[in-house]
């Protein structure tokens, strides 16, 4: 992390609500933490294949220990613990295997102990940004500013001078755009992206 990195003024409470579950909230702090947690791993890395790849496991685990998360003081310390570990983790295996770290790098793109769960994730995440990409620009934009940067229906109505329930209409027809596209399109892993989206099945 660096000294830019801006801590969510409702950042305790979203994770509050991922412990319960909650994908919406979930979806702000993926969105939030993603860049931060890439550079830092890439930092270490120096490869942006094995830095995706460990940015989904972070995720996906954070994902599933969630009911631990109530207890947690410091989030942006917990989830730099986890990307730490995730990394070493991944470097130690592949090194053990190549004996040479540079070799492991090099051979990431064959590497074999990449879980089928991290896979899904990563081709669901490519076939999201395009969906996101096709739709209309006002719409994008209220999407992007609910999903990435977590604003409140009323603070997207402020920024862009649209009613509340414009706001809600444009999600509204986002989210159901998104979820045909993802339905139509092989390869789409609806569970992961359900829960990036938020997406009632």
């Amino acid at each position: 992390m660096t000294a830019e990195h801006k801590i969510l003024p409702n950042e305790r409470e979203l994770f509050a609500r991922i412990a319960t579950g909650d994908q919406q909230a979930f979806t702000q702090i993926f969105y939030h933490y993603t860049q931060r947690i890439y550079n830092y791993i890439f930092a270490k890395t120096k490869s942006n294949d094995l830095t995706e790849e460990i940015v989904q496991e972070v995720f996906i685990k954070l994902w599933n220990k969630r009911e631990e998360l109530a207890a947690i003081q410091n989030y942006e310390a917990f989830i730099i613990t986890m990307a730490t570990n995730k990394t070493y983790d991944f470097l130690r295996k592949m090194a053990s295997e190549e004996n040479i770290k540079r070799q492991a790098w090099a051979s990431v793109q064959s590497y074999s102990n990449i879980t089928e769960e991290t896979l899904d994730f990563h081709e669901s995440r490519e076939l999201l940004h395009e969906a996101v990409g096709q739709l209309p620009p006002q719409r994008k934009k209220v999407f992007l500013l609910s999903r990435q940067q977590g604003l409140s229906h009323q603070e997207i109505a402020e920024q862009l001078d649209l009613s509340p329930k414009t706001v809600n209409n444009h999600l509204t027809e986002a989210l159901r755009f998104i979820k045909e596209y993802l339905r139509n399109t092989p390869g789409a892993s609806l569970t992961l992206l359900m829960i990036l989206l938020r997406i009632k099945g």
